[in-house]
């Protein structure tokens, strides 16, 4: 799996750092825009139903999820 943030509709608001737990971070992208941790573990369902709630809940709908 592989969080797709589209740079143009994040804010840096980092809504999705505190419910993913940082899985998702403005620390891990530029510019004060969020990006994925590169350590987040997707094997943990608990982190994968966190990003789909940031998913849902991004208000520049700015987020996606990748699988593969």
């Amino acid at each position: 799996m592989k969080i797709i943030i589209d740079q143009n509709k994040c804010i840096g608001c980092n809504m999705c750092e505190d419910i993913t737990e940082g899985a998702i971070s403005t620390r891990y992208g530029k510019d004060g825009k969020a990006a994925q941790n590169p350590n987040a573990d997707f094997s943990d369902q608990v982190v994968v139903a966190n990003v789909k709630i940031a998913i849902e809940s991004c208000p520049m709908q700015a987020i996606k999820l990748k699988t593969d």
